[in-house]
């Protein structure tokens, strides 16, 4: 076979070729070469959260294809959608106005896998039996927008059709796609089977006010949820919020979210960022349960529940905002606690913050919602750190309790720190690993800590700042001022407990080795002087209060062995248990309160900031902190290791036609 006369021109030129677009592909920015981006992006976008389209509730419906809803039919106005039995279907990408009343139907999106779909509820209430009330079956993206002073409506059915189970269809709202609500309008969903909306990809809702009543979730989703800017209750008979995924995002930066659910109120398998926001959770199981982490930089969380306040397997980061936990069993469950600012203040049966791995060791009340954790954390290192902020732990109804309970350490740099657990049993404000060589070490900051002297643990020698463990053989009454002078007589510290109390631990930045300070509790009062960087003042023995040494357990006195004052609330054995056959009902009747009526005050706890008794004023001015956001190279997309490859495909044949026609 012959050559061409010009094949070595012919090779060279397709080589160079080759070359040019790959240097083009990789240095096309620099170049000054435009990549084209969905306009639906986050690349087009200011949020690392959210889109323009997920943002824009307000868009101009002049132009949209007009459905009318009649009842058992519905009349179509423009292109793209068509009606048949009781469906309505929107077949192509754009936009659509819906109004009227379908009684038992369903709108269906049925569209190309890259459409883009825009729907308007204008006064819409659809009802459907067996089936969700709208269907996203396939598209890019759904945006679901509740018209300017509409109200909307979907009641689904309490038995769904073989086709609808056997295609996963489980919510009132079913996506199998991403979808996006937004708007300004009122949306109220009843569902009387499972979730009220099932979202197999992501959930956005940016706007709106928004109600659900499911008996399984009110949200289930399965790769993010995402809000801000909308007003969302929700009520259900098992998570309020569930975001299945292993790596999902559960993110709330503005608005308004209330939970009243049987189960967790939201649960997810990755992480929750709270970046703002009021959100108010009233659930039996765990306020918030998440398999990795928990992170709050700001907003307002009140939480009220049977089980764990926050729990995360992994980490709890608080670095802002406030903090109400106003009815648990523990606190803040977590395998590393970290507080850098905000105001917390919880109100336990049991420990305030556990650092003990981020599973439920020994259960207790509440933990009828979970299966014991099967997974072990013991070579992971387990820590609560506390550098800004003001934490608060009240608990007046335990007798094995901590305030702060570490198995690894207990580091204190910075922020207020205050503690009180009655002197009943063995509760004790500080509790660390020292049995696995933990250390509770004190750097800066603020501590009033007090509990029972039976089990009473202070700072380590290895500390910064020094500390004093006052223990005595005796109670203190409630409502006891503490309060600690230097040698001018100025307060270093001042804090009433609300509990009773045989032992405190305080530390302050003034506080110095070989300074001589006044600790007042009520009417008495002792001059001491630090001998070492943590003290041990008190005496266990005599009941008498002032004299020095006396570090250990205490014999019994008779004032231990008294009746449980009134005040101290029920034991948590006498505490209120779960309904036997309560696991998902699907009768809410008796079980939370009807949104119907007034809905009693989770956070009526004290607050701290208005001046109740025994109680320390708020920190005005918190250290600022921001969550910490991986930074660093990310992963080649896709679309770019296709280009690549392309590239890479032409080269080799470049190659392989130079080869076969050079013979």
């Amino acid at each position: 076979m012959s050559t061409h006369k010009y094949i070595d021109l012919i090779c060279v030129a397709v080589l160079v070729c080759t070359l040019l677009v790959t240097v083009l592909f990789i240095n096309g920015e620099r170049l000054g070469i435009q990549a084209v981006v969905d306009g639906d992006s986050i690349e087009s976008s200011d949020s690392a959260f959210f889109t323009r389209n997920d943002r824009n509730g307000n868009w101009d419906p002049a132009g949209a294809t007009e459905i009318t809803l009649l009842g058992d039919h519905a009349r179509i106005s423009g292109g793209g959608a068509y009606a048949y039995d009781n469906k309505v279907v929107l077949a192509q990408a754009g936009r659509y106005r819906v109004s009227g009343a379908l009684e038992d139907g369903t709108l269906v999106v049925s569209a190309d896998s890259s459409a883009k779909v825009w729907i308007m509820l204008d006064g819409v209430d659809i009802a459907c039996a067996d089936d969700a009330c709208l269907r996203i079956d396939e598209a890019d993206k759904v945006f679901l927008t509740l018209a300017a002073g509409s109200e909307n409506s979907m009641t689904g059915g309490e038995v769904y059709s073989d086709e609808a189970v056997e295609a996963g269809r489980s919510g009132v709202i079913a996506s199998r796609d991403d979808l996006t609500i937004n708007g300004t309008g009122s949306l109220r969903i009843t569902a009387g089977w499972k979730h009220g909306i099932d979202a197999n990809d992501d959930l956005v809702i940016t706007g709106g006010d928004i109600t659900i009543e499911a008996p399984g979730d009110a949200l289930h989703v399965n790769d993010s949820f995402r809000t801000e800017n909308a007003a969302l209750t929700l009520k259900a008979g098992d998570e309020g919020v569930q975001v299945q995924n292993a790596e999902s995002l559960l993110y709330i930066a503005s608005g308004s979210l209330t939970v009243d659910s049987t189960g967790a109120g939201l649960k997810g398998a990755g992480t929750l960022l709270l970046e703002g926001g009021s959100v108010d959770l009233r659930s039996e199981g765990d306020g918030i349960h998440m398999d990795e982490s928990v992170t709050v930089t700001d907003g307002t969380l009140r939480i009220a529940c049977g089980d764990d306040g926050i729990h995360a397997d992994k980490a709890v980061t608080l670095a802002g905002g406030s903090v109400t936990v106003s009815e648990c069993y523990e606190g803040i469950e977590a395998l590393t606690i970290d507080m850098r600012g905000g105001e917390v203040s919880i109100y336990p049966s049991d420990d305030g913050l556990n650092a003990n791995g981020g599973s439920d060791m020994f259960g207790g009340p509440g933990m009828w919602n979970e299966a014991p954790s099967t997974e072990t954390n013991t070579d992971e290192e387990t820590w609560i750190h506390i550098s800004g902020g003001t934490l608060t732990v009240v608990n007046n109804v335990a007798r094995d309790a901590d305030g702060l309970d570490s198995n690894g350490d207990i580091l204190i740099s910075g922020g207020k720190v205050f503690v009180s657990l009655t002197s009943a049993g063995s509760n004790s404000a500080i509790d660390y690993g020292s049995e696995s060589g933990g250390v509770c070490e004190i750097t800066g900051g603020e501590v009033v800590a007090c509990g029972s002297a039976m089990m009473a643990e202070g700072f380590s020698d290895t500390s910064a700042q020094c500390s004093v463990l006052y223990n005595l053989g005796y109670n203190i009454q409630a409502e006891t001022e503490i309060r600690l002078e230097d040698s001018a007589g100025q307060v270093l510290l001042r804090y009433t407990p609300p509990c009773t109390f045989s032992s405190v631990s305080l530390s302050a930045p003034g506080m110095e080795l070989g300074g001589t300070y006044t600790l007042v509790i009520g009417e008495k009062e002792e001059q001491i002087t630090l001998e070492t960087v943590a003290s041990t003042y008190g005496d266990l023995r005599s009941g008498g209060f002032g004299a020095n040494g006396g570090f250990g357990r205490p014999q019994r006195d008779e004032s231990m062995q008294t009746a449980r004052p009134e005040n101290m609330g029920p034991r948590p054995s006498d505490m209120p248990q779960r309904p036997e056959g309560s696991g998902t009902p699907t009768d809410f009747a008796g079980m939370m309160p009807d949104f119907d009526g007034e809905r009693p005050d989770i956070g009526a706890m004290p607050d701290f900031n208005g001046g109740q008794p025994g109680q320390m004023p708020a920190e005005e001015n918190a250290a600022d902190a921001t969550a910490e956001i991986p930074t660093g190279p990310q992963p080649v997309s896709r679309d770019t290791w296709f280009l690549l490859e392309a590239c890479a495909l032409v080269l080799i044949l470049g190659l392989l036609f130079a080869i076969r026609y050079k013979r």
